[in-house]
């Protein structure tokens, strides 16, 4: 069977901007969906969408499936791609076996999850017990949706969650997470120097700050960081602004700061040889970086020297990248992923993404923080707290999934829990008894404008999901 009803729905949905905090649009086209189709819907206060269809001839009176993923997506671009997320379609280019957008995310993170609950729907031969459907919202930006989800109107104990994108890999546990920010009061004062500067960071690889963390790549705010710190001391320059990342729980690609010197040659020489340095040090997992210089004409305030040493130490201090390691599972155990660095006219504010399948180790980073808050003349808030998915030994549906697996692809599945956050954590907090696992087709370079989905992948996947339905 192929996935064309699968691609069909994709495309429809991505004709709907549907970043995170932008979703009542894409919400109220799944409740006409699911009306025009006389199935029971129900959409909250948040947005979420719920829809029930009864289950097929034969399956009627077998318990209930819910099938899960999140409707939002994150909203990344080239900088050289003029695109408005608040009202531009996601095109859908199809590229041999891939699908693509065109400068942008592509948004099958998750909404090929999304498309395969339509076709489900939507499908009157399909063969599977009564099926419901949950889709949630801004899932990106610390799973607000899941978190206010009204759990009492599931009924199903077993759970699909399609949020994973590694075709033959079954996730039966995930990290838990929150997201942090620290601000730090700042003051201005009228430049010193005569000339000012703008240094750019670009062509960093980037990617999704959990399932990415291991590799190792370059974070361009911790970059910036070291480069300020380094003219601060060696040519006692000025801070006019700083910003870097967009998404915090994307490894941030590009980084932007302007500068206030007196010597522009001197200042462009030392950054050329930090450039050098840095272009080593991430030769194998950034090709790609460049850090370029260039006079501009403006006059501007800039950072007091006192702030800009709070901001830098910040910036120095801020733990990244992976904290500790499982050794028993060989995975990542706790991270933090500085995302965002932005200012505006009395702070800088950074934004991190901690995750940990630990509680203590998220309580541990957390506090690690606060510290450097307090050292800098800083605060934090914490936003969208969410719980770790702990493995169970006991888990039926695990066991159908990978029976399903063996007979449909011949072959062994993988069976792992997952450094990222997925909805599955909250869900279980609020629903202890839920058979749950996570898959998905093979999705590369999610969080970022090289986001692509294999159609092959797609499609097997969609017939691996019809024949577990049948099993259920």
């Amino acid at each position: 069977m192929n996935c064309d009803n699968v691609l069909y729905f994709f495309e429809k949905i991505n004709e709907i901007p549907r970043g995170s905090g932008n979703e009542k649009a894409i919400s109220d086209y799944l409740v006409a969906f699911a009306k025009e189709r006389n199935l029971w819907v129900h959409q909250d206060k948040a947005n979420n969408v719920i829809i029930k269809k009864a289950g097929s001839n034969g399956y009627e009176n077998h318990k209930p499936v819910v099938i899960q993923g999140h409707m939002d997506m994150v909203c990344e671009k080239n900088n050289d791609v003029i695109h408005d997320f608040l009202k531009d379609p996601i095109k859908v280019i199809y590229d041999g076996d891939f699908i693509h957008a065109d400068g942008t995310t592509l948004g099958a993170d998750d909404g090929i999850a999304v498309a395969m609950a339509m076709a489900v729907l939507d499908d009157k031969n399909a063969v599977h017990p009564p099926i419901e459907v949950v889709i949630t919202t801004d899932e990106e930006v610390g799973m607000l949706g899941a978190a206010s989800l009204d759990t009492s109107i599931i009924e199903g104990r077993t759970l699909l969650n399609i949020d994973s994108e590694e075709e033959g890999v079954f996730t039966v546990g995930c990290a838990g997470g929150v997201k942090i920010n620290l601000t730090i009061p700042v003051d201005f004062v009228e430049a010193i120097g005569s000339h000012f500067m703008r240094i750019i960071i670009t062509g960093l690889e980037g990617g999704h700050s959990g399932i990415d963390i291991n590799k190792e790549r370059a974070n361009a705010n911790k970059i910036m960081g070291r480069l300020l710190h380094r003219l601060v001391s060696v040519e006692n320059v000025e801070i006019a602004s700083l910003n870097g990342g967009a998404k915090d729980n994307a490894i941030p690609r590009y980084a932007e700061t302007v500068i206030c010197c007196n010597d522009c040659d001197s200042v462009e020489a030392t950054v050329n040889i930090f450039a050098e340095e840095i272009k080593a040090e991430y030769a194998t997992t950034d090709k790609n970086i460049q850090i370029n210089t260039e006079s501009i004409e403006i006059s501007d305030n800039v950072f007091t020297k006192d702030s800009a040493e709070r901001v830098i130490s910040a910036i120095m201090l801020m733990p990244n990248g992976i904290q500790s390691n499982n050794i028993e599972l060989n995975m990542p155990e706790s991270s933090n992923n500085l995302g965002v660095v932005k200012m505006d006219k009395e702070s800088v504010c950074l934004v991190c993404a901690v995750r940990s399948s630990l509680f203590t180790k998220k309580t541990f980073i957390r506090s690690q923080i606060e510290t450097i808050a307090k050292l800098c003349g800083g605060t934090t808030k914490s936003r969208g707290d969410y719980p770790a998915w702990e493995y169970k030994a006991d888990s039926p549906l695990r066991d159908i999934f990978v029976d399903v697996y063996r007979e449909f692809y011949n072959d062994e599945p993988k069976v792992e829990t997952v450094h990222a956050g997925l909805e599955c954590g909250l869900i279980a907090e609020k629903v202890p008894d839920m058979d749950m696992i996570s898959f998905g087709p093979n999705l590369l370079d999610i969080h970022t404008p090289k986001e692509r989905a294999s159609i092959s992948s797609i499609e097997r996947v969609w017939n691996f999901l019809c024949k577990v339905l049948e099993r259920l």
